[in-house]
């Protein structure tokens, strides 16, 4: 959303984002385009020559500097960057931003961040520097968490629905309301109601952050023009087919939330894969409160669970298929057309079935696309 505001307001914008779902280069995009597979051989080449052996960088570490040379080789006017894991440790965290970010805290990497919503919360709070606005949609013990640390630096803090809110309008849009005004009417390209709240996270940051200060009109037209595939992504209507990559408990309350509206009187199936670190076994349980059947399948990376060992999880009908593409397929074919069908555990699921739904769908095309869109190109 960010990405997008900016890019409608005619800003030259970098994007760096985790993970991808049907190619790597999707992490690093420059005006809505992917960086090119030549860039990204040329650019770790680079990255070799100058470190050699002397500095054992991790994946991700790798990747970020390939993102940052790729930037200031577009010499693009401003930069969003997604943490990769927590915040205080992620190798992003070296930069002083225009405006931080913590849009909410639940439970997820708990081997790395914490077992308990506070410690996961400290985690994410190491985005906050001194002195720099913080925009924040915690709650409860987290938003404390959030609102000490941003006390101890300085940081003057924004919270979601005290200081700001996106709600609706008489008219049956969209209105945002912050100390600095309202803008109305808004739409979202999204969808899912929780994109309400994202949307006003990212429009209180803009505020914060007035070099790069959107029009009223250029956040309307980003907000409206939005596109991230993969995330309540709907590519069938008959069968209503449903991708998203909910990966975690909050995750897929979220999504359940939505599919209870709507799948009122009509047959839920699912299509589960989920990484084996994850914790599927509240995942499962909960889809099972709307699932009529869940099939069980394997995303195609080295992580991902055994769907073998996910059936334990699975009270009501559940059956097995190791290829994802194979069991998406069956399970759309033997669907009617009021059924609906949802896909979700991971993103890398997502990532293998979107080349089989269609090719055009891909999230470098549809990305394409979008930023077409927003240049007045289609």
């Amino acid at each position: 959303m960010l990405a997008a505001m900016l890019a409608a307001a005619g800003r030259r914008v970098g994007l760096y984002t985790s993970p991808h779902l049907v190619s790597f280069r999707e992490r690093i995009t420059v005006a809505g385009v992917p960086i090119a597979e030549q860039a990204v051989v040329e650019g770790v080449a680079r990255i070799r020559a100058r470190f050699g052996s002397a500095l054992d960088l991790t994946c991700f570490e790798v990747m970020t500097f390939l993102a940052w040379g790729a930037f200031a080789a577009a010499r693009v006017d401003v930069v969003v960057l997604e943490v990769g894991l927590g915040g205080r440790l992620d190798a992003t965290n070296i930069v002083t931003p225009e405006v931080a970010i913590i849009t909410n805290v639940a439970l997820d990497h708990e081997a790395y961040l914490g077992h308990d919503l506070a410690s996961v919360a400290r985690e994410k709070a190491g985005v906050i520097k001194a002195g720099v606005p913080v925009v924040s949609g915690a709650t409860g013990t987290a938003a404390d968490v959030v609102a000490a640390k941003a006390a101890e630096l300085a940081s003057p803090l924004e919270v979601l629905s005290r200081d700001f809110a996106l709600e609706p309008a008489a008219d049956g849009a969209l209105a945002y309301r912050s100390r600095a005004g309202t803008i109305t009417p808004l739409t979202i390209g999204l969808a899912g109601a929780h994109q309400c709240r994202n949307a006003a996270l990212a429009v209180r940051a803009l505020e914060l952050a007035p070099v790069f200060t959107p029009s009223p009109t250029a956040i309307a037209a980003g907000l409206a023009g939005v596109r991230w595939p993969g995330r309540l992504q709907v590519v069938c209507r008959e069968p209503l087919v449903l991708l998203d990559g909910a990966h975690n408990a909050a995750g897929i309350d979220v999504l359940i939330a939505e599919v209870r509206a709507l799948a009122i009187g009509r047959r839920v199936r699912v299509l589960f894969g989920v990484m084996r670190d994850k914790g599927w076994q509240s995942m499962l349980r909960a889809l099972g409160e709307v699932a009529t059947e869940i099939v069980l399948t394997r995303p195609r990376q080295p992580r991902s669970a055994s769907p073998d060992a996910l059936v334990s999880a699975v009270s009501g009908p559940v059956r097995v298929c190791e290829d994802p593409a194979d069991a998406y397929r069956d399970l759309v074919a033997t669907s009617s057309p009021d059924d609906v069908v949802v896909v979700a555990g991971s993103l890398f699921l997502i990532g293998d079935l979107l080349p089989v739904i269609d090719p055009t769908l891909t999230a470098d095309a549809a990305r394409e696309r979008a930023a077409a869109r927003l240049a007045g190109r289609c």
